[in-house]
């Protein structure tokens, strides 16, 4: 299907439609090859873009990409002034979720076009609003993310735990950390700046504590942060740092790259990440030794709870193509190629990451023990909590986590802050 067939479909039933026909200086009017600029954070890593650069312009000649990328906790300081000028990149990446729907002003939404540029994909409804596909939707996932938690076999030994056997529930886990820190080392590698916290810690605690609905609720902001629940969550988090068991200075650092350092350096028991990026489970095993790697679910607060033996699932990097560009037709062939199989197999071979796309050749898929059991764990999904919370929600998680581990806030206040940010958040209703 050419290029023009192409921006004809994407146009097709969208508002955006003059967007496409109508900018002075489109693509379909340059001589030479059109450059498209891409804002990324390259999850994935370096590598994996770089391939995507080569065999992306291979087989389109008559596009060239010019990729920006900008570290992950830092990508919102850059991203917003191109949002708020209108001007910038063609196409720009967003995480899947209300991120990418706070953003949505920016972005021109698929329409129709939608269900057949991902129609290999295993899920897109992370690029929709509302998580609910027959709405609109703004970009291309090509990845599947999520949490587990990461140990190192050798420090769990080394504290005369059982590497075979990590914690399943708070319990456990609290005697974990206290055997890990007598024996010299940090528990839990913690960064807490940043919005980490949201995505990574979050999640994980509020398992133990809401349904799939009360998940929902906290995407439309129905679910008060004042609800017993919430703060049961809060009070979960801060007994991490409360009780002493991650680094001392974790209210200072970022996660990426500082927190995941502590563990990649065998100073810690534990780590919680992703699945699917630059601290997944192959940069682990890099520096561990994959014998030494280890990886499980975060330990249940409550072990009945209805998700408690779940996974935090979700679509990874949404890539969409941006209202002001005037190469909208370029953006949409990328971002189209992103959904295909041959993008998912660099993913696969280059960012060791889970794919979305259900043709990818399996044989490529990593042999590693650490990949084989987080296979294992994402066949049992459930809703991702972080990726429902609003901007000024995830900064008020971290900010507050920050300032009761220093002592400076109770969980109590905690909440009042999140309950502020909440009804500051302008996609959201105000949850009283």
């Amino acid at each position: 299907m050419n290029r023009r067939r192409l921006a004809g479909l994407f146009a097709a039933g969208v508002a955006a439609a003059a967007l496409l026909t109508g900018c002075g200086g489109d693509d379909n009017t340059t001589d030479g090859p059109v450059t498209l600029k891409v804002l990324t954070w390259e999850p994935g890593g370096a590598e994996y873009w770089k391939q995507v650069k080569t065999s992306f312009e291979a087989g389109h000649p008559d596009i060239k990409l010019e990729l920006q990328s900008v570290p992950f906790d830092k990508y919102p300081e850059v991203q917003g002034p191109y949002i708020t000028s209108q001007s910038g990149p063609d196409v720009m990446a967003n995480n899947a979720g209300l991120e990418l729907f706070d953003r949505r002003s920016a972005y021109v939404p698929l329409g129709a076009r939608a269900a057949e540029i991902n129609k290999d994909l295993v899920t897109y409804s992370g690029a929709c609003e509302g998580f609910d596909t027959s709405k609109p939707c703004y970009g291309v996932p090509f990845s599947y993310q999520g949490n587990v938690l990461y140990y190192n076999k050798a420090v769990l030994t080394a504290a005369g735990l059982d590497p075979e056997r990590p914690p399943t529930t708070w319990e456990e886990f609290g005697a974990a950390c206290d055997a890990v820190k007598k024996s010299g080392k940090t528990c839990l590698a913690l960064g807490l700046s940043g919005v980490f916290p949201a995505y990574w810690d979050f999640p994980e605690i509020a398992r133990s504590y809401l349904t799939e609905d009360d998940i929902r609720g906290l995407l439309a902001g129905t679910l008060s942060w004042k609800d017993p629940k919430l703060v049961s969550v809060l009070g979960k988090l801060a007994e991490i740092s409360t009780k002493g068991w991650t680094n001392k200075n974790a209210p200072s650092i970022t996660m990426l790259p500082d927190g995941a350092d502590i563990f990649q350096r065998g100073d810690a028991a534990f780590a919680g990440t992703i699945i699917s990026d630059a601290v997944n489970w192959e940069a682990f095993g890099k520096a561990l030794g994959d014998d030494k790697l280890g990886v499980t679910r975060w330990p249940a607060v409550n072990p009945g709870a209805p998700l408690a033996q779940k996974f935090s699932g979700i679509e990874g990097a949404v890539y969409g193509v941006t209202q002001w560009s005037e190469k909208k037709e370029a953006g949409l062939t990328f971002i189209s190629w992103l959904a295909g199989k041959e993008n998912g197999e660099l993913w696969v071979k280059h960012a060791k990451g889970q794919p979305l796309n259900k043709n990818v050749d399996k044989a490529l898929l990593p042999s590693s023990p650490a990949f084989q059991k987080i296979q294992e764990l994402v066949a049992q999904p459930t809703l991702h909590a972080g990726v429902m919370l609003s901007g000024p929600e995830a900064d008020a998680l971290a900010r507050g986590w920050q300032q009761v581990a220093l002592g400076q806030l109770t969980v109590d206040k905690w909440a009042d802050q999140m309950q502020q940010a909440l009804e500051r958040s302008p996609t959201k209703k105000q949850s009283k």
